[in-house]
């Protein structure tokens, strides 16, 4: 193909994507002023998957939130996970391109039909010189090509609907949107993928149960990855069994001999001290990157996207834990809300403890994130009896429920800036799939035992050393908090101005300055 047809191939695609792009937003917005929720999930889904690429990938990501994933489980939208369209190519003449002959000698039988394709890849099966059974992943024609132009076309539509589809809080969306772009530009990059994965394999290697394909790096290069072949079956079909009325633990006991509640345990185990203790994680947990294997073994495939470990590693596990909380009966509203405004919003979290500090001792609170969380846990109580959070628990809603009905219009204020997006991404990822294979009931048991190896192997992860923040930064900060939540809900800031109070001169200054800052 020369240079002149691929530049009209390339253009020919853009228009076309460019313009179902807008109707798919138009499509979408339709529905959703209609109240017709169902349906613009499955429109917007549907459309997505016939687009293919990038596309697909955005929607493993948007599709396992729980929304997507409640009202889209059936057959055809199952295929995003795996089992997506192939196109023919000629497998021969591209590892004869890719690899000198004394390379090529090392991989035998190849198959000239792919077994799999993925968002950007096609998947061939062969055999190794060593007599391990492998995989040829090969990068698609043109993905390089048009990606970058997919990716502004996707901003559009994430920007124009971020607001309808999480009205409760004031996101910064443009550095997830960078996250996923720099993420996904990375999965097209098969060298820097080959490299992640043989860090996997190398950091796992010899474990019992958590398994990593070996990848033979010398055999990779800018355009196909050659790996171990895992054997078993993927989560996503087990996903698909489920949909159509089989008990995903009978269907693992009957084809594999395994425990899945056993090799889900593992997983989310392995997941959270991976977090913790590694320099990343694979970061698309989703359900056809998950093999399930034989003798209680799980398997991870597909390296393509990494979740970098979180800087804020002390406020994760204060998260984590009050998370590990609700699995064990003890919902304890105000220190969640306090930690995940430690998480979510550490600026402000920091900002609080330096203006505490200020206060007189006999002022000071132990912890002022939590003293504002017991202002928003009265509202949840209200709304709430036991029945229905223990079904938000088991429902994988209590976070989302206790953000709409506490922070409802987003009365307090909060902007997150989301550090770790990826790894955010991964972890919910994998408590959906928990979720969706009706496992919840293991989650107390892997969060428990995943904070108990951190606190007791790796302590010094919980302790946090940095420097304190300045009395005007945090000033500045909270005063600007304290202007967002005015606007929203004036009774709101009083209430929590009263929490910053004291009768000392230095407090009474603080609080003027902060109400000068304001009005400004």
């Amino acid at each position: 193909m020369g240079s002149t047809h691929d530049y009209q191939a390339i253009q020919r695609i853009k228009r076309q994507r460019a313009a179902t792009l807008a109707r798919i937003i138009g499509g979408a917005y339709y529905r959703w002023r209609r109240k017709q929720m169902d349906d613009m999930y499955r429109f917007v889904c549907d459309e997505f998957i016939g687009m293919g690429g990038v596309y697909v990938k955005f929607l493993q990501g948007v599709l396992l939130r729980s929304e997507f994933m409640k009202r889209s489980q059936n057959d055809a939208r199952l295929r995003v996970f795996e089992d997506l369209d192939r196109e023919p190519l000629d497998i021969e003449a591209i590892l004869a391109v890719e690899l000198s002959a004394e390379k090529r000698k090392h991989i035998t039988n190849v198959n000239p039909v792919p077994f799999a394709a993925g968002s950007f890849g096609q998947v061939y099966y062969g055999m190794h010189s060593s007599g391990k059974p492998v995989i040829i992943k090969v990068l698609r024609p043109l993905i390089k090509e048009t990606l970058k132009f997919d990716l502004r076309l996707i901003s559009i539509f994430t920007k124009r609907f971020s607001k309808r589809l999480s009205p409760n809080t004031d996101f910064d969306i443009k550095k997830p949107l960078e996250d996923f772009k720099n993420a996904t530009l990375r999965e097209t990059d098969y060298k820097s993928e080959a490299a992640f994965a043989n860090e996997m394999y190398q950091a796992y290697r010899g474990h019992d149960h958590f398994v990593i394909p070996e990848t033979f790096i010398d055999l990779c290069t800018d355009n196909i990855i050659v790996q171990e072949y895992l054997d078993g079956i993927s989560a996503a079909h087990l996903v698909k069994m489920k949909s159509q009325g089989h008990d995903p633990h009978e269907y693992v006991r009957h084809y594999l001999d395994s425990d899945l509640s056993k090799q889900l345990t593992v997983l989310g185990y392995e997941y959270l001290l991976g977090i913790f203790t590694l320099p990343r994680i694979q970061g698309d947990p989703h359900p056809g990157n998950v093999r399930l294997m034989r003798d209680d073994k799980v398997g991870l495939i597909d390296f393509g996207i990494y979740a970098d470990a979180p800087k804020e590693k002390a406020a994760l596990y204060g998260l984590l834990e009050q998370y590990n909380g609700l699995y064990q009966g003890k919902l304890d509203v105000p220190a969640l809300f306090g930690q995940f405004m430690r998480f979510f919003s550490p600026e402000l979290y920091r900002a609080l403890e330096r203006i505490n500090q200020l206060l007189p001792p006999d002022k000071q609170s132990d912890n002022l994130a939590r003293d504002i969380g017991e202002v928003a846990s009265v509202g949840f109580h209200k709304k709430t009896s036991t029945s229905q959070v223990e079904h938000m628990i088991k429902d994988g809603t209590i976070i989302k429920s206790i953000n709409q009905l506490t922070n409802k219009d987003n009365r307090f204020g909060l902007i997150m800036r989301i550090e770790s997006a990826d790894m955010i991404r991964a972890a919910q990822t994998y408590l959906t799939l928990v979720e969706s294979l009706g496992a919840s009931s293991i989650l107390g048991d892997v969060f428990s035992r995943a904070l108990e190896h951190v606190a007791k192997e790796h302590s010094e992860i919980l302790q946090e050393e940095r420097s304190p923040m300045s009395v005007n930064r945090s000033v500045e900060i909270i005063a600007s908090w304290l202007g967002r939540v005015a606007e929203r809900d004036p009774q709101l800031f009083g209430v929590l101005s009263s929490k910053m109070r004291s009768g000392e001169a230095d407090a009474r200054e603080l609080e003027k300055t902060i109400q000068k800052e304001i009005k400004k």
